[in-house]
């Protein structure tokens, strides 16, 4: 039995505990392909490690809704805040994700910077590119920045952008990264409302993130059984 299988499995006890509290929807995806992008996700070991800072992000959210209740600005504020610093987190789990990240800096850098610029950043993603396991999604993501990279150059013709989102994809895991995508703009949502002093707050108001929340973590539970035996 591996040395931390009993810690684990009272974490994951302790979690299940914690998704009793959230809407109980469960959120469906199509089966995994090899070949198709969005399928990239990461062990069961990396899957642990963000099953923790999303069950800590859900500490967080819970605690600030029951500030909201109790009329507790500056905690609502604060542990909101915190939330999405521990979200943020979440996505840099696993070096597909990482290197999605790094991809996504370089598509946020394009309204600013030109096409030299831009190329100055290409040996880093191919470095980080070759560090992934030789796969075929690994081998279309270093295909599309390759095909981006000669756009910016000015030796092949087509859409930069769509190239890096279409090698984004492929290091990416859909059914993990958009429940938590979804987390991540519905926090920034609820605090921007909070900054622009606008209608207070409800409970409801964090029925979504909750959800998305709840969704990510069934993600998890459903591909780390193994690891909780």
């Amino acid at each position: 039995m591996p040395q931390h299988s009993h810690s684990t499995r009272l974490y994951f006890y302790s979690l299940l505990i914690l998704l009793i509290v959230v809407s109980p929807l469960r959120m469906t995806t199509a089966a995994p392909s090899a070949h198709s992008p969005g399928n990239y996700c990461p062990a069961a070991d990396i899957l642990l490690i963000t099953a923790e800072d999303l069950s800590s992000s859900l500490e967080l959210i819970m605690r600030s809704r029951a500030a909201q209740a109790r009329g507790d600005l500056a905690e609502m504020v604060n542990t909101l805040n915190a939330a999405g610093a521990v979200l943020q987190q979440a996505t840099s789990r696993g070096a597909g994700a990482r290197t999605a990240l790094l991809i996504d800096s370089v598509i946020l850098a394009r309204p600013n910077e030109n096409n030299q610029q831009l190329l100055t950043w290409f040996p880093l993603l191919h470095s980080a590119l070759l560090a992934l396991p030789d796969d075929y999604a690994q081998d279309t993501a270093e295909e599309a920045v390759g095909h981006a990279e000669e756009i910016l150059q000015g030796d092949r013709k087509g859409d930069a952008l769509e190239e890096l989102k279409k090698a984004r994809h492929f290091l990416t895991c859909d059914g993990l990264n958009l429940p938590l995508q979804a987390a991540i703009v519905e926090q920034s949502r609820l605090f921007f409302k909070i900054q622009q002093h606008r209608k207070p707050l409800t409970t409801n108001d964090y029925d979504k993130i909750l959800e998305s929340l709840h969704n990510a973590m069934n993600f998890i539970l459903d591909h780390s059984k193994n690891a909780i035996q």
